[in-house]
């Protein structure tokens, strides 16, 4: 419309009358959303304006209406209009992402078929190159096979050669022999004949004379073989009654302990018989009885017995027997320690505390192990005050520990079931036939195994004990400290070889007695138990930046304790398998002479080879540790035969 005036309505272009298509068409617009006349119709309006003075109000308010109609049309194809461009941007976006996608697909196929490629071609230059290899091969094969054909018919040449040429001698010489006549070889031949039948009447002589030996021996030995088999008869008699008595005296001695632990006299009857018998309300009141206990009072009141048997067998005019009533003290504390080997709480300082005290235990029993084998071995000269005085000590290191783990009640029916099996309190089966049978019934005349020797490091000689009957390991590491040790020392004369007796029967090693293995394998935990307790101090004392001097007093407490395992392993006849054990114990002292070494020379402990020297100690300790008890391990494997259960 006009600005000067209203003017005439703008009628529709004629070309969107002759091509509308019953749909709305696309119209030029400005960014105000304005119509904007062409000219010639506003020049127009403005002469047919000038006719009228006055605005026609009715006409302008349907040019409004009109205008009004046209602009809500115009917005809503607009937003067609929009719709579609933005669906088509989103279509073309997606498009674009596909292409991209596409072209990625088609470079890492191109890569593929690019690496493809060059992995063919690699593979194809390798087949041509053993291709090329194997023809060499094979020519040079063949010039290998010409040669030798060519030097087998030269073989086969000279050896048709030399064929000919023997046959040839044969003939000369048979010729030259007809030609010289019979006589000289006739009589050559002839007391060369004679001579050999001398020869073999002196041999056919020589024949008769040892068959009639071989026959005297076989008679001989007949009438050994029924004067023994009625002396084996005897001898097995012998073993079945020794074996009913040692069923009776150990059914008895169970009864014995069963009956006094049931009457819950816990007090040793070493005082007498004046004692008051109504001991267990004192051991109640102590505090060592406990209804949650690890240790069966049935076992402490064995204990007690096996004690007065020791100290009672000890003042006898037999002191061998001390070594029987030593050993039934040693099954008697392996069934207390037994008994608190079940998985506690995570109570560590308990753990600790246990521990010690168990360390303390072996060592203490230890101490009686060595004293009852001196007094035995000095036919009672060694004074028995000696004795009573590690038995005592013993016995206060066994209240300790009872007073730490409790003392508990055996009902009834576990007094029936606890007959003693659990480990073998005597020993007098290492002493009777039955020990020495498995010999005879193979090996024939061969002499007996050597007789016991006792659960101890028992030596050649009694001052050869690691440390003395009243003394501990850590006390005789002194000796240790003060020397240089070497490795030649480290492993002792003739171990990995069997003793005397397994040298007669050709044997490496021998298989012990169950029984006898039993008592070496407590020694060896008990020896283990020390051991262990050692290599910690040792890797304790490494940790505090230690002198030479201390770790030295370590590594010598560790040796006396691995001397005492080798030497007892080696009195049973068993030095083949503390070999092991003994390398290990050699590095040990090998490297404690390399660490004095290099303290000799003023070497400061914070340099770096002091600390790689240092770093080297625990692993070797370690290796102790696990040869040691793969060494009980295999004590408790020999024991195990021909019994019912493994209380190991």
């Amino acid at each position: 419309m006009s600005i000067r005036g209203p003017g005439t309505p703008i009628n529709a272009s004629p070309g969107a009358q002759n091509g509308d298509y019953g749909r709305p068409t696309p119209k030029q617009l400005n960014q105000n959303n304005t119509i904007v006349p062409n000219k010639s119709i506003m020049l127009e309006e403005d002469d047919e304006g000038e006719g009228f003075t006055e605005p026609d109000p009715n006409r302008e308010s349907k040019r409004s209406a009109g205008s009004g109609v046209t602009s809500e049309a115009d917005k809503k194809l607009i937003e067609d209009y929009q719709n579609q461009v933005r669906e088509l941007r989103e279509k073309l976006d997606s498009m674009e992402d596909a292409m991209r996608k596409k072209e990625d697909e088609m470079n890492s196929a191109l890569d593929q078929e690019r690496s493809r490629s060059a992995t063919t071609n690699q593979e194809k230059q390798e087949w041509n190159d053993l291709r090329l290899n194997l023809e060499n091969k094979l020519a040079e094969a063949q010039n290998l096979n010409d040669s030798m054909k060519q030097e087998l018919q030269r073989v086969r040449e000279d050896h048709d050669i030399e064929i000919q040429r023997l046959r040839d001698d044969v003939a000369a010489a048979h010729e030259s022999a007809r030609s010289t006549g019979p006589v000289a070889s006739d009589s050559d031949l002839q007391r060369e004949n004679d001579e050999l039948r001398q020869e073999l009447r002196e041999q056919q002589q020589v024949t008769e004379e040892v068959r009639k030996e071989a026959q005297e021996f076989l008679l001989e030995m007949r009438q050994l073989s029924q004067q023994s088999g009625s002396t084996h008869e005897r001898h097995a008699e012998l073993e079945q009654t020794i074996e009913r008595l040692e069923r009776e005296v150990h059914e008895w001695k169970n009864r014995y302990a069963g009956a006094k632990t049931q009457l819950r006299h816990m007090r040793a009857s070493s005082a007498g018989p004046g004692i008051e018998h109504d001991a267990a309300k004192h051991v109640r009141e102590k505090g060592f009885m406990d209804d949650r206990g690890l240790v069966k009072d049935v076992h402490v009141t064995k204990f007690q017995i096996a004690i007065d048997e020791l100290l009672q067998k000890a003042r006898t005019e037999d002191p061998e027997k001390v070594i029987d009533a030593m050993k039934q003290v040693v099954v008697s504390v392996r069934r207390i320690t037994k008994d608190i080997e079940v998985p506690q709480n995570n109570d560590e300082d308990f753990a600790q505390q246990q521990a010690k005290i168990r360390s303390k235990v072996s060592s203490t029993a230890n101490n009686l192990i060595t004293a009852s084998k001196n007094f035995a071995h000095s036919a009672g000269m060694s004074p028995v005050s000696l004795l009573d005085t590690a038995a005592s000590h013993l016995a206060a290191a066994i209240v300790e520990l009872l007073g730490l783990v409790k003392i508990r009640t055996t009902p009834a029916e576990e007094l029936d079931d606890d007959d003693g099996t659990v480990t073998p309190a005597d020993s007098s089966g290492l002493f009777s036939p039955v020990a020495t049978e498995h010999p005879s019934t193979t090996q024939g005349g061969l002499p007996p195994p050597p007789p016991f020797q006792g659960l101890g490091g028992m030596r050649g000689s009694i001052d050869s004990s690691a440390y003395s009957p009243l003394g501990s390991p850590r006390q005789s590491a002194e000796p240790y400290s003060g020397r240089p040790m070497s490795k030649a020392s480290a492993v002792p004369i003739g171990l990995g070889h069997s003793n005397a007796n397994n040298q007669a029967n050709g044997q490496g090693s021998h298989q012990l007695d169950p029984r006898a293995a039993e008592d070496l394998k407590l020694y060896l935990e008990d020896q283990n138990a020390l051991l262990s307790t050692d290599i910690q101090q040792l890797v304790n004392t490494i940790r505090g930046d230690a002198e030479m001097r201390q770790i030295t007093g370590e590594i010598g407490s560790i040796n006396a304790v691995v001397s005492n395992i080798i030497s007892e392993t080696q009195a049973y006849g068993l030095g083949e398998m503390a070999a092991p054990l003994a390398n290990c114990r050699a590095r040990l002292l090998e490297a404690a002479d390399q660490g004095q070494d290099m303290a000799n020379i003023g070497m400061d402990t914070n340099s770096h080879e002091w600390r790689m020297w240092v770093q080297t100690l625990p692993p070797i300790a370690f290796g102790l540790a696990r040869e040691a008890k793969e060494l009980a391990q295999q004590a408790d494997d020999m024991a195990r035969p021909g019994r019912p259960d493994d209380f190991s």
